[in-house]
């Protein structure tokens, strides 16, 4: 009895000791994360660290996880990317928190992408914005930039919480704040009596904290989730270089990949293809398609695959397509509309291709949709589309398209 007594006892005591280094250990991690910020440890005391801990639900767990579920294809490249411009790790979650790692993100005040870069900002730091490209929705070129840009805040104001906060709210915000404050300390900056700072800004750190935390929270690294933290594989893109105008399209039949895939691919070009003003240019395919690029893909030659239409006063998008001899099915795909609304003075990109064409035709004495849509073996479904028709009555002499 002694000696089970004995064993219980040492069983016990290295449960409580396990427990104890468990603790000790987590605490150690917070901590580190508040140096890693330049805050001050001391700040883990206060009761704004304190609400954070007790205001975590699951909610904030769930939408914890479902950005890195969205990200999840990104996560390595960010990471790496982040380690190698040595800024901190803990900055992982300001794409988080700013987009859910989602590059198609967009803000009351037009901030976009994955970091959320206003579009003088963005100019500001390399990333190209016209009427073809988007660069902040680039994965790659935004978090380089985003990366840049916290360094440089982080030179102005010498600390990277406040670099965090100036990213927010911009730097002259910033400025203001601390001048009114008369400190930088983090706990007066966020007061939410005084009000040195917009609501955002002041919850914006807590929330770089709050996810770091949950990412190191017992429950969350013993859930199926937390592999999503440290994908042995994720999406691996390269550059390749191809000619100004090239059609996504193009290239991804010489590799395999659908339209729909170059696309998610390539989420800073505005069209389904490149930029055309330019002689080079690049698309991002995966890396192990990079060899079957370099043999298959044959820049075209000769005319663009497309060319631009302004829209006219009165235009309609089967007028345009009667007028350009490209479908009405053909032009809205390739403009990704959802409808057939369009305005003047609105740019459309028209599609060169004999896929694409249409031809006129006048309907006969007595013909019907169904007898028309044999002879030309169109479905119904698309003639009826093309013209825009409510219903599938058709007058003798009326002149439809066939796409």
């Amino acid at each position: 009895m002694k000696a089970m007594l004995k064993i219980f006892m040492i069983f016990a005591c290295a449960i409580s000791l396990f427990a104890n280094t468990s603790d000790r250990d987590f605490y150690e991690a917070q901590v580190k994360i508040l140096k890693e910020l330049d805050i001050n440890p001391s700040f883990i005391k206060t009761s704004y660290y304190t609400n954070m801990k007790k205001s975590i639900k699951k909610s904030h767990i769930k939408t914890f996880t479902d950005a890195l579920k969205n990200g999840y294809v990104y996560i390595p490249m960010i990471k790496e990317h982040i380690q190698n411009s040595k800024v901190p790790d803990s900055f992982f979650y300001l794409a988080m928190i700013e987009s859910g790692f989602s590059n198609h993100t967009v803000s009351k005040a037009k901030a976009a992408g994955m970091w959320q870069f206003m579009p003088k900002t963005a100019k500001m730091h390399g990333l190209n914005i016209n009427e073809y490209v988007d660069e902040r929705r680039d994965p790659f070129a935004s978090t380089k930039a985003a990366t840049t840009y916290l360094s440089t805040l982080k030179k102005q104001f010498g600390k990277w919480y406040l670099a965090a906060m100036a990213y927010n709210c911009g730097d002259g915000c910033l400025s203001k704040a601390i001048k009114a404050a008369g400190t930088d300390d983090l706990a007066t900056l966020i007061d939410p009596q005084k009000k040195y700072l917009p609501p955002e800004t002041r919850q914006f750190v807590i929330k770089i904290l709050r996810a770091a935390y949950i990412a190191r929270e017992t429950n969350f690294l013993l859930s199926k989730d937390s592999s999503l933290l440290n994908p042995k594989g994720g999406l691996k893109l390269v550059q390749v270089t191809v000619p100004g105008g090239t059609n996504l399209m193009h290239v991804g039949d010489g590799i395999g990949l659908s339209l729909k895939k170059m696309k998610t691919n390539n989420p800073h070009l505005k069209y389904v293809f490149t930029e055309p003003n330019l002689k080079n240019t690049y698309v991002y395919i995966p890396e192990n398609k990079k060899e079957i690029f370099s043999q298959n893909f044959k820049p075209l030659t000769g005319k663009k695959d497309f060319f631009a239409y302004t829209v006219k006063r009165g235009d309609t998008l089967l007028a345009i397509a009667k007028k350009t001899g490209v479908s009405h099915k053909a032009i809205k795909d390739f403009n990704e509309l959802k409808t057939n609304a369009i305005s003047q003075n609105q740019k459309l990109i028209i599609p060169r291709s004999k896929d694409n064409s249409i031809q006129n035709y006048t309907v006969q004495n007595g013909e019907t949709l169904a007898e028309i849509s044999k002879k030309f073996n169109v479905k119904e479904k698309d003639i009826r589309d093309a013209n825009s028709l409510a219903s599938s009555n058709l007058n003798a002499g009326e002149s439809i398209v066939i796409p």
